[in-house]
Protein backbone atom coordinates (compact mmCIF):
# COMPACT_ATOMS: atom_id res chain seq x y z
CA UNK A 1 0.00 0.00 0.00
CA UNK A 2 1.44 3.77 -0.60
CA UNK A 3 1.83 5.57 2.13
CA UNK A 4 0.27 8.50 2.80
CA UNK A 5 2.07 11.75 1.43
CA UNK A 6 3.75 14.07 4.54
CA UNK A 7 1.47 16.02 6.07
CA UNK A 8 2.32 19.83 5.04
CA UNK A 9 2.75 22.31 8.03
CA UNK A 10 -0.17 24.12 9.40
CA UNK A 11 0.71 27.53 7.61
CA UNK A 12 4.04 26.93 5.41
CA UNK A 13 5.79 29.86 4.66
CA UNK A 14 4.94 31.46 1.34
CA UNK A 15 7.81 30.51 -1.28
CA UNK A 16 10.05 33.87 -2.03
CA UNK A 17 10.13 35.14 -5.83
CA UNK A 18 6.73 33.99 -6.50
CA UNK A 19 4.65 37.02 -6.75
CA UNK A 20 5.13 37.67 -10.28
CA UNK A 21 1.17 38.42 -11.67
CA UNK A 22 0.06 41.92 -11.17
CA UNK A 23 -3.98 41.70 -10.77
CA UNK A 24 -5.50 42.61 -13.98
CA UNK A 25 -8.43 45.21 -13.65
CA UNK A 26 -11.99 44.14 -12.94
CA UNK A 27 -15.33 45.44 -12.78
CA UNK A 28 -14.39 46.69 -9.28
CA UNK A 29 -11.55 48.58 -10.57
CA UNK A 30 -13.00 50.74 -13.47
CA UNK A 31 -16.01 51.72 -11.09
CA UNK A 32 -13.56 52.55 -8.89
CA UNK A 33 -11.84 54.71 -10.89
CA UNK A 34 -15.36 56.24 -12.49
CA UNK A 35 -16.49 56.84 -9.15
CA UNK A 36 -13.70 58.76 -8.07
CA UNK A 37 -13.40 60.44 -11.85
CA UNK A 38 -17.26 61.96 -11.34
CA UNK A 39 -16.55 62.91 -7.46
CA UNK A 40 -13.50 65.28 -8.69
CA UNK A 41 -16.38 66.45 -11.25
CA UNK A 42 -19.04 67.04 -9.05
CA UNK A 43 -16.94 68.60 -6.88
CA UNK A 44 -16.81 71.64 -9.18
CA UNK A 45 -20.29 71.20 -10.29
CA UNK A 46 -22.64 70.38 -6.68
CA UNK A 47 -19.94 69.76 -3.90
CA UNK A 48 -23.17 68.18 -1.97
CA UNK A 49 -23.58 65.60 -4.50
CA UNK A 50 -19.75 64.95 -5.02
CA UNK A 51 -19.82 62.01 -2.22
CA UNK A 52 -22.58 60.35 -3.38
CA UNK A 53 -20.51 58.17 -6.39
CA UNK A 54 -17.90 57.27 -3.71
CA UNK A 55 -20.56 55.92 -1.38
CA UNK A 56 -22.19 53.91 -4.16
CA UNK A 57 -19.14 52.54 -4.60
CA UNK A 58 -18.45 51.37 -1.00
CA UNK A 59 -21.54 50.24 -1.04
CA UNK A 60 -20.99 48.00 -3.95
CA UNK A 61 -17.94 46.47 -2.46
CA UNK A 62 -19.92 45.98 0.89
CA UNK A 63 -22.38 44.00 -1.00
CA UNK A 64 -20.60 42.41 -3.67
CA UNK A 65 -18.61 39.29 -1.37
CA UNK A 66 -22.18 38.11 -0.74
CA UNK A 67 -23.47 38.89 -4.54
CA UNK A 68 -20.35 36.59 -6.17
CA UNK A 69 -22.91 35.72 -9.52
CA UNK A 70 -22.31 39.44 -10.49
CA UNK A 71 -18.53 39.10 -10.67
CA UNK A 72 -17.82 42.32 -9.64
CA UNK A 73 -14.21 41.77 -7.89
CA UNK A 74 -13.26 38.87 -10.49
CA UNK A 75 -15.37 36.24 -13.16
CA UNK A 76 -16.84 33.54 -11.61
CA UNK A 77 -18.12 30.02 -13.00
CA UNK A 78 -21.66 29.87 -11.56
CA UNK A 79 -23.54 27.96 -14.35
CA UNK A 80 -22.67 25.78 -17.31
CA UNK A 81 -21.78 26.79 -20.59
CA UNK A 82 -24.92 28.13 -22.74
CA UNK A 83 -26.81 25.41 -24.50
CA UNK A 84 -25.61 22.66 -21.73
CA UNK A 85 -28.42 20.72 -20.81
CA UNK A 86 -26.84 18.45 -17.91
CA UNK A 87 -25.99 19.46 -14.34
CA UNK A 88 -23.15 18.88 -12.13
CA UNK A 89 -22.88 17.72 -8.74
CA UNK A 90 -19.96 18.86 -6.32
CA UNK A 91 -19.83 18.13 -2.56
CA UNK A 92 -17.95 20.64 -0.22
CA UNK A 93 -15.83 19.93 2.70
CA UNK A 94 -15.19 16.93 2.71
CA UNK A 95 -13.50 14.35 2.39
CA UNK A 96 -15.09 12.62 5.68
CA UNK A 97 -14.66 9.17 6.57
CA UNK A 98 -18.14 8.45 7.71
CA UNK A 99 -20.10 10.07 4.82
CA UNK A 100 -17.88 10.41 1.71
CA UNK A 101 -17.30 6.00 1.50
CA UNK A 102 -20.54 5.68 1.20
CA UNK A 103 -21.44 8.56 -1.07
CA UNK A 104 -18.97 6.86 -3.21
CA UNK A 105 -20.60 3.49 -3.34
CA UNK A 106 -23.93 5.46 -4.13
CA UNK A 107 -22.31 7.49 -7.10
CA UNK A 108 -21.11 4.39 -8.42
CA UNK A 109 -24.59 2.52 -8.12
CA UNK A 110 -26.05 5.50 -10.34
CA UNK A 111 -23.22 5.91 -12.44
CA UNK A 112 -23.00 9.33 -11.47
CA UNK A 113 -19.98 11.81 -11.89
CA UNK A 114 -18.75 14.18 -9.68
CA UNK A 115 -16.75 17.06 -8.15
CA UNK A 116 -15.32 16.75 -5.04
CA UNK A 117 -14.28 20.49 -3.50
CA UNK A 118 -12.17 19.21 -0.67
CA UNK A 119 -10.32 21.12 2.39
CA UNK A 120 -6.42 20.40 2.72
CA UNK A 121 -6.80 19.56 6.67
CA UNK A 122 -9.46 17.21 5.90
CA UNK A 123 -7.36 15.31 2.57
CA UNK A 124 -3.95 15.03 4.53
CA UNK A 125 -6.26 13.35 7.62
CA UNK A 126 -8.42 11.54 4.87
CA UNK A 127 -5.27 10.17 2.18
CA UNK A 128 -7.49 6.53 1.54
CA UNK A 129 -10.41 8.41 0.63
CA UNK A 130 -9.00 10.33 -1.55
CA UNK A 131 -7.50 8.27 -3.41
CA UNK A 132 -10.69 6.32 -3.78
CA UNK A 133 -12.12 8.97 -5.16
CA UNK A 134 -10.03 9.63 -7.36
CA UNK A 135 -9.51 5.87 -8.54
CA UNK A 136 -12.84 6.53 -8.97
CA UNK A 137 -13.28 8.71 -11.44
CA UNK A 138 -14.33 11.45 -9.93
CA UNK A 139 -12.59 15.15 -9.99
CA UNK A 140 -10.72 17.32 -7.09
CA UNK A 141 -11.27 20.85 -6.59
CA UNK A 142 -9.81 23.25 -4.01
CA UNK A 143 -11.67 24.58 -1.10
CA UNK A 144 -9.38 26.26 1.19
CA UNK A 145 -6.77 24.11 3.91
CA UNK A 146 -8.94 24.74 7.03
CA UNK A 147 -12.21 26.58 5.53
CA UNK A 148 -12.53 29.77 7.52
CA UNK A 149 -16.20 31.02 7.10
CA UNK A 150 -14.90 34.27 6.95
CA UNK A 151 -11.53 33.83 4.92
CA UNK A 152 -11.94 36.20 2.63
CA UNK A 153 -12.14 39.12 5.57
CA UNK A 154 -8.38 37.98 6.33
CA UNK A 155 -5.66 39.18 4.63
CA UNK A 156 -3.86 38.30 1.24
CA UNK A 157 -0.63 36.54 2.91
CA UNK A 158 -3.37 33.85 5.13
CA UNK A 159 -5.43 33.77 1.65
CA UNK A 160 -2.39 32.37 -0.05
CA UNK A 161 -1.19 30.16 2.57
CA UNK A 162 -4.78 28.67 2.20
CA UNK A 163 -4.81 28.04 -1.72
CA UNK A 164 -1.48 27.37 -1.64
CA UNK A 165 -1.17 24.54 1.37
CA UNK A 166 -4.27 22.57 -0.48
CA UNK A 167 -2.31 22.74 -3.89
CA UNK A 168 0.93 21.49 -2.50
CA UNK A 169 -0.85 18.50 -0.15
CA UNK A 170 -2.78 17.52 -3.46
CA UNK A 171 0.01 17.48 -5.92
CA UNK A 172 1.56 14.48 -3.44
CA UNK A 173 -1.89 12.72 -4.70
CA UNK A 174 -0.46 13.30 -8.48
CA UNK A 175 -3.01 16.21 -9.23
CA UNK A 176 -3.38 19.83 -9.39
CA UNK A 177 -7.30 21.13 -9.17
CA UNK A 178 -7.93 24.25 -11.40
CA UNK A 179 -10.87 24.77 -9.68
CA UNK A 180 -11.30 27.11 -6.68
CA UNK A 181 -14.60 27.28 -4.37
CA UNK A 182 -14.78 29.95 -1.85
CA UNK A 183 -15.62 28.65 1.70
CA UNK A 184 -19.42 29.92 1.93
CA UNK A 185 -19.30 31.15 -1.50
CA UNK A 186 -17.76 34.51 -0.39
CA UNK A 187 -15.49 36.33 -2.58
CA UNK A 188 -13.29 39.69 -2.20
CA UNK A 189 -11.20 42.15 -4.58
CA UNK A 190 -7.69 39.99 -3.73
CA UNK A 191 -8.96 36.83 -4.35
CA UNK A 192 -8.19 36.87 -8.13
CA UNK A 193 -4.85 37.46 -7.57
CA UNK A 194 -4.20 35.12 -6.06
CA UNK A 195 -6.03 32.54 -8.18
CA UNK A 196 -4.09 34.32 -11.10
CA UNK A 197 -0.67 33.01 -9.24
CA UNK A 198 -1.83 29.39 -9.11
CA UNK A 199 -3.32 29.20 -12.43
CA UNK A 200 -6.62 28.26 -10.89
CA UNK A 201 -10.22 30.16 -11.73
CA UNK A 202 -13.36 30.61 -9.29
CA UNK A 203 -16.67 28.19 -9.39
CA UNK A 204 -19.65 28.55 -7.47
CA UNK A 205 -22.95 27.32 -7.40
CA UNK A 206 -26.57 28.17 -9.35
CA UNK A 207 -28.38 25.63 -6.84
CA UNK A 208 -28.57 24.26 -3.25
CA UNK A 209 -30.13 23.18 -1.01
CA UNK A 210 -29.07 25.42 1.98
CA UNK A 211 -28.24 22.81 4.24
CA UNK A 212 -25.80 24.70 6.25
CA UNK A 213 -23.21 21.82 5.72
CA UNK A 214 -25.42 19.01 6.33
CA UNK A 215 -26.81 21.03 9.97
CA UNK A 216 -30.08 20.83 8.19
CA UNK A 217 -30.81 17.74 5.90
CA UNK A 218 -34.80 17.46 5.94
CA UNK A 219 -36.34 17.53 2.73
CA UNK A 220 -32.73 18.34 0.90
CA UNK A 221 -33.89 16.25 -2.01
CA UNK A 222 -36.95 18.02 -2.67
CA UNK A 223 -35.51 21.65 -1.93
CA UNK A 224 -32.67 21.01 -4.98
CA UNK A 225 -35.45 18.75 -7.30
CA UNK A 226 -37.27 22.05 -6.95
CA UNK A 227 -34.90 24.77 -7.86
CA UNK A 228 -32.78 22.74 -10.38
CA UNK A 229 -32.62 23.45 -14.25
CA UNK A 230 -30.37 22.59 -16.73
CA UNK A 231 -26.87 24.12 -16.79
CA UNK A 232 -26.93 24.56 -13.12
CA UNK A 233 -23.94 23.05 -10.87
CA UNK A 234 -25.59 22.32 -7.38
CA UNK A 235 -23.88 22.55 -4.34
CA UNK A 236 -23.65 20.02 -1.55
CA UNK A 237 -21.81 18.32 1.52
CA UNK A 238 -20.04 15.02 2.04
CA UNK A 239 -19.53 15.58 5.65
CA UNK A 240 -21.78 14.26 8.74
CA UNK A 241 -25.11 15.49 9.14
CA UNK A 242 -25.26 17.01 12.87
CA UNK A 243 -28.59 16.62 13.62
CA UNK A 244 -30.24 13.10 11.83
CA UNK A 245 -28.15 10.06 11.30
CA UNK A 246 -25.91 9.46 7.44
CA UNK A 247 -28.21 7.11 6.51
CA UNK A 248 -31.08 9.40 6.10
CA UNK A 249 -28.34 11.88 4.71
CA UNK A 250 -28.02 8.80 2.19
CA UNK A 251 -31.48 8.57 1.55
CA UNK A 252 -31.74 12.18 0.91
CA UNK A 253 -28.74 11.71 -1.73
CA UNK A 254 -30.38 8.88 -3.67
CA UNK A 255 -33.67 10.29 -3.98
CA UNK A 256 -31.73 13.29 -5.44
CA UNK A 257 -30.41 11.59 -7.66
CA UNK A 258 -33.53 9.30 -8.79
CA UNK A 259 -35.29 12.16 -9.23
CA UNK A 260 -33.21 14.18 -11.58
CA UNK A 261 -33.50 11.13 -13.43
CA UNK A 262 -36.81 11.65 -13.37
CA UNK A 263 -36.90 15.03 -14.45
CA UNK A 264 -34.90 13.84 -17.50
CA UNK A 265 -31.61 15.93 -16.08
CA UNK A 266 -28.46 14.08 -16.95
CA UNK A 267 -25.86 14.39 -14.63
CA UNK A 268 -22.38 15.04 -15.84
CA UNK A 269 -18.79 16.17 -14.93
CA UNK A 270 -18.71 19.49 -13.87
CA UNK A 271 -15.50 19.93 -16.75
CA UNK A 272 -17.88 18.93 -19.10
CA UNK A 273 -20.92 21.16 -17.86
CA UNK A 274 -18.40 24.46 -17.88
CA UNK A 275 -16.77 23.54 -20.97
CA UNK A 276 -13.07 23.92 -19.61
CA UNK A 277 -10.52 21.66 -17.37
CA UNK A 278 -11.22 21.41 -13.58
CA UNK A 279 -8.17 19.19 -12.61
CA UNK A 280 -5.15 17.51 -14.18
CA UNK A 281 -3.02 14.80 -13.19
CA UNK A 282 0.50 14.78 -12.92
CA UNK A 283 2.73 18.05 -13.89
CA UNK A 284 3.21 20.92 -11.24
CA UNK A 285 0.82 23.96 -10.09
CA UNK A 286 2.01 27.33 -10.39
CA UNK A 287 1.46 30.35 -13.02
CA UNK A 288 -0.38 30.54 -15.81
CA UNK A 289 -1.08 33.19 -18.12
CA UNK A 290 -4.59 34.39 -17.30
CA UNK A 291 -5.51 34.79 -21.05
CA UNK A 292 -5.13 30.41 -21.17
CA UNK A 293 -7.66 30.89 -18.42
CA UNK A 294 -9.85 32.81 -20.22
CA UNK A 295 -10.13 31.42 -23.81
CA UNK A 296 -10.18 28.14 -22.15
CA UNK A 297 -13.06 29.25 -20.93
CA UNK A 298 -14.52 30.77 -24.27
CA UNK A 299 -13.55 28.53 -26.52
CA UNK A 300 -16.56 26.62 -27.67
CA UNK A 301 -18.30 29.84 -28.40
CA UNK A 302 -15.42 32.01 -29.59
CA UNK A 303 -16.02 31.91 -33.36
CA UNK A 304 -19.28 33.07 -32.96
CA UNK A 305 -18.18 36.40 -30.52
CA UNK A 306 -15.78 37.22 -33.10
CA UNK A 307 -17.67 37.21 -35.59
CA UNK A 308 -21.47 37.92 -34.15
CA UNK A 309 -20.62 40.64 -31.13
CA UNK A 310 -20.47 44.08 -30.98
CA UNK A 311 -17.09 44.44 -31.69
CA UNK A 312 -16.74 41.79 -34.76
CA UNK A 313 -16.16 44.68 -37.24
CA UNK A 314 -12.07 44.42 -36.13
CA UNK A 315 -12.11 40.92 -37.27
CA UNK A 316 -13.96 40.98 -39.78
CA UNK A 317 -11.61 44.05 -41.17
CA UNK A 318 -8.53 41.43 -40.15
CA UNK A 319 -9.74 38.75 -42.35
CA UNK A 320 -10.85 40.59 -45.15
CA UNK A 321 -6.92 42.57 -45.10
CA UNK A 322 -5.79 38.93 -44.94
CA UNK A 323 -7.47 37.43 -47.67
CA UNK A 324 -6.41 39.68 -49.78
CA UNK A 325 -2.78 39.06 -48.71
CA UNK A 326 -3.63 35.58 -49.11
CA UNK A 327 -2.37 34.28 -52.79
CA UNK A 328 0.61 37.05 -53.18
CA UNK A 329 1.96 35.52 -49.59
CA UNK A 330 1.70 31.83 -48.89
CA UNK A 331 2.18 29.30 -51.53
CA UNK A 332 2.01 25.57 -51.98
CA UNK A 333 5.89 24.82 -50.78
CA UNK A 334 5.20 27.12 -47.52
CA UNK A 335 5.68 25.89 -44.09
CA UNK A 336 3.83 28.03 -42.23
CA UNK A 337 4.41 29.14 -38.32
CA UNK A 338 1.17 30.77 -36.82
CA UNK A 339 1.44 33.08 -33.44
CA UNK A 340 -1.97 32.38 -31.87
CA UNK A 341 -4.02 30.38 -33.52
CA UNK A 342 -6.87 30.24 -31.20
CA UNK A 343 -9.54 28.13 -33.13
CA UNK A 344 -8.73 28.39 -36.67
CA UNK A 345 -10.46 31.01 -38.05
CA UNK A 346 -7.24 31.62 -40.30
CA UNK A 347 -4.94 28.32 -40.02
CA UNK A 348 -7.28 26.70 -42.07
CA UNK A 349 -7.26 28.56 -44.71
CA UNK A 350 -3.56 28.94 -44.91
CA UNK A 351 -3.86 25.13 -44.42
CA UNK A 352 -5.65 24.50 -47.61
CA UNK A 353 -3.00 26.60 -49.25
CA UNK A 354 0.40 25.85 -47.95
CA UNK A 355 2.28 22.59 -47.65
CA UNK A 356 1.70 22.66 -43.25
CA UNK A 357 1.17 24.82 -40.92
CA UNK A 358 2.31 24.76 -36.93
CA UNK A 359 -0.45 26.44 -34.69
CA UNK A 360 0.84 27.80 -31.65
CA UNK A 361 -1.75 29.39 -29.03
CA UNK A 362 -1.81 29.78 -25.10
CA UNK A 363 -5.33 27.71 -24.89
CA UNK A 364 -5.29 24.13 -25.09
CA UNK A 365 -9.14 24.76 -25.45
CA UNK A 366 -8.78 27.14 -28.35
CA UNK A 367 -6.68 24.47 -30.51
CA UNK A 368 -9.08 21.28 -29.59
CA UNK A 369 -11.57 23.25 -31.25
CA UNK A 370 -9.11 24.38 -34.36
CA UNK A 371 -8.12 20.25 -34.34
CA UNK A 372 -12.07 19.09 -34.50
CA UNK A 373 -12.39 21.74 -37.02
CA UNK A 374 -9.24 20.46 -39.00
CA UNK A 375 -10.38 17.17 -38.88
CA UNK A 376 -13.82 17.78 -40.53
CA UNK A 377 -12.30 19.31 -42.99
CA UNK A 378 -9.65 16.35 -43.85
CA UNK A 379 -6.76 18.71 -43.43
CA UNK A 380 -3.85 16.49 -42.08
CA UNK A 381 -1.35 19.32 -42.23
CA UNK A 382 -1.93 20.72 -39.15
CA UNK A 383 -0.05 20.34 -36.35
CA UNK A 384 -0.24 22.25 -32.65
CA UNK A 385 2.03 23.76 -30.29
CA UNK A 386 0.19 24.83 -26.65
CA UNK A 387 1.82 27.33 -24.89
CA UNK A 388 3.35 30.92 -24.20
CA UNK A 389 4.63 31.76 -27.52
CA UNK A 390 7.34 34.03 -25.69
CA UNK A 391 8.73 31.01 -23.87
CA UNK A 392 7.49 27.99 -25.89
CA UNK A 393 10.12 26.05 -28.10
CA UNK A 394 8.13 26.90 -31.76
CA UNK A 395 10.47 24.02 -33.16
CA UNK A 396 11.90 24.63 -36.42
CA UNK A 397 12.40 27.17 -39.21
CA UNK A 398 9.46 28.29 -41.31
CA UNK A 399 9.60 30.04 -44.69
CA UNK A 400 6.75 32.11 -43.19
CA UNK A 401 5.36 33.71 -40.12
CA UNK A 402 1.93 35.29 -39.48
CA UNK A 403 0.20 36.17 -36.46
CA UNK A 404 -3.52 37.96 -36.09
CA UNK A 405 -4.85 39.89 -33.01
CA UNK A 406 -2.07 37.95 -30.76
CA UNK A 407 0.70 39.87 -30.50
CA UNK A 408 -0.62 43.28 -28.65
CA UNK A 409 -0.77 40.01 -25.42
CA UNK A 410 2.87 39.47 -25.61
CA UNK A 411 4.87 40.96 -22.64
CA UNK A 412 8.23 42.23 -24.77
CA UNK A 413 7.35 42.51 -28.61
CA UNK A 414 11.23 43.93 -29.41
CA UNK A 415 12.53 40.75 -27.65
CA UNK A 416 9.66 38.23 -29.16
CA UNK A 417 10.70 39.48 -32.46
CA UNK A 418 14.32 38.83 -32.30
CA UNK A 419 13.60 34.93 -31.14
CA UNK A 420 11.14 34.49 -33.94
CA UNK A 421 13.91 35.62 -36.62
CA UNK A 422 15.86 32.66 -35.56
CA UNK A 423 12.88 30.67 -36.71
CA UNK A 424 12.42 32.31 -40.13
CA UNK A 425 14.62 31.20 -43.37
CA UNK A 426 16.40 33.86 -44.65
CA UNK A 427 14.48 35.90 -47.21
CA UNK A 428 10.95 34.35 -45.12
CA UNK A 429 8.11 36.59 -44.75
CA UNK A 430 6.45 37.84 -41.60
CA UNK A 431 3.05 38.93 -41.95
CA UNK A 432 0.75 40.33 -38.97
CA UNK A 433 -1.95 42.66 -37.85
CA UNK A 434 -2.32 43.99 -34.76
CA UNK A 435 -3.75 46.91 -32.31
CA UNK A 436 -2.06 50.15 -33.15
CA UNK A 437 -2.20 52.62 -30.78
CA UNK A 438 -4.85 55.23 -31.10
CA UNK A 439 -7.27 57.16 -28.94
CA UNK A 440 -9.72 54.48 -29.93
CA UNK A 441 -7.51 51.91 -28.58
CA UNK A 442 -7.86 53.91 -25.06
CA UNK A 443 -11.74 53.08 -24.65
CA UNK A 444 -10.78 49.54 -26.34
CA UNK A 445 -8.46 48.98 -23.34
CA UNK A 446 -10.92 49.40 -20.32
CA UNK A 447 -13.48 46.87 -22.33
CA UNK A 448 -10.65 44.62 -22.64
CA UNK A 449 -9.77 44.59 -19.43
CA UNK A 450 -12.89 44.75 -17.70
CA UNK A 451 -13.88 40.96 -19.81
CA UNK A 452 -10.65 39.65 -19.88
CA UNK A 453 -8.78 41.66 -17.14
CA UNK A 454 -5.72 42.05 -19.33
CA UNK A 455 -4.64 45.24 -20.86
CA UNK A 456 -3.54 45.06 -24.55
CA UNK A 457 -0.24 46.34 -25.44
CA UNK A 458 -0.51 48.75 -28.47
CA UNK A 459 2.50 50.03 -30.25
CA UNK A 460 2.53 52.71 -32.82
CA UNK A 461 3.33 52.49 -36.86
CA UNK A 462 6.80 53.67 -36.23
CA UNK A 463 7.74 51.30 -33.22
CA UNK A 464 6.86 48.68 -35.27
CA UNK A 465 9.25 49.78 -37.77
CA UNK A 466 11.99 50.22 -35.41
CA UNK A 467 11.31 46.93 -34.16
CA UNK A 468 11.60 44.85 -36.80
CA UNK A 469 14.27 47.11 -38.63
CA UNK A 470 16.74 46.07 -35.56
CA UNK A 471 15.28 42.27 -35.53
CA UNK A 472 16.75 41.51 -38.73
CA UNK A 473 14.35 42.05 -41.11
CA UNK A 474 14.17 44.69 -44.56
CA UNK A 475 11.05 45.21 -47.20
CA UNK A 476 9.35 46.00 -43.74
CA UNK A 477 5.63 47.96 -44.74
CA UNK A 478 3.75 48.78 -42.45
CA UNK A 479 0.09 50.29 -43.18
CA UNK A 480 -2.61 51.39 -40.96
CA UNK A 481 -6.28 50.18 -41.28
CA UNK A 482 -10.01 50.69 -39.95
CA UNK A 483 -11.79 54.25 -38.65
CA UNK A 484 -8.65 55.82 -40.45
CA UNK A 485 -8.78 59.61 -40.30
CA UNK A 486 -6.30 62.43 -40.00
CA UNK A 487 -7.45 62.52 -36.21
CA UNK A 488 -7.39 58.82 -35.42
CA UNK A 489 -4.85 57.51 -37.91
CA UNK A 490 -6.62 53.45 -37.41
CA UNK A 491 -6.90 51.24 -35.05
CA UNK A 492 -5.30 48.34 -36.62
CA UNK A 493 -1.68 47.93 -38.21
CA UNK A 494 -0.99 45.63 -40.66
CA UNK A 495 2.88 44.86 -40.98
CA UNK A 496 5.01 42.83 -44.45
CA UNK A 497 8.57 42.17 -44.04
CA UNK A 498 11.46 39.89 -45.47
CA UNK A 499 14.01 38.14 -42.78
CA UNK A 500 17.71 39.57 -44.40
CA UNK A 501 19.13 37.07 -46.27
CA UNK A 502 22.36 37.87 -44.98
CA UNK A 503 21.43 38.57 -41.38
CA UNK A 504 24.67 40.84 -40.15
CA UNK A 505 24.25 43.24 -37.92
CA UNK A 506 20.42 44.22 -37.47
CA UNK A 507 20.28 47.76 -38.42
CA UNK A 508 19.11 50.31 -35.76
CA UNK A 509 22.02 48.26 -33.04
Amino acid sequence: MTPPPPKPPRLPPLQPGKRRIICPLSPAHIAGFAAFHLYAILLFVHVRMAPLPLFAFLLACAIAPFLPRLGFFLPIVGRGKPGEKGVALTFDDGPDPEVTPLLLDLLDRHSVPATFFVTGERAARHPTILRNILSRGHTIGNHSYHHFPFLMLKGIRTLRREIESTQSLLAGFGVVPLAFRPPVGIVNSRLWRVLLEQGMFCVNYSCRAVDFGNRRIGGLSEKVLKAVSPGDIVALHDVAPRRAGTERLMAEFDALLRGLKEKGLEVVPLDRLIGREVMRRGGSHGEVHPAALFYDGLAADYDREQFCSPVSIVRKTEYALFEARLPSLFSPSDRVLEIGAGTGIFTLAIARRCREVTAVDISAGMLEILKGKAAVEGLGNIRTITGNAETTDLEGSYTVACAFSSLEYLTDLRAFFRRLADHIEPGGTLYFITARRSLFRLFAQIGNAMRQGLWLKAHSRREIEAMLSASGFEEIRVSSHLLKSRVSGGILLEAVARRRIDPGTPAGL
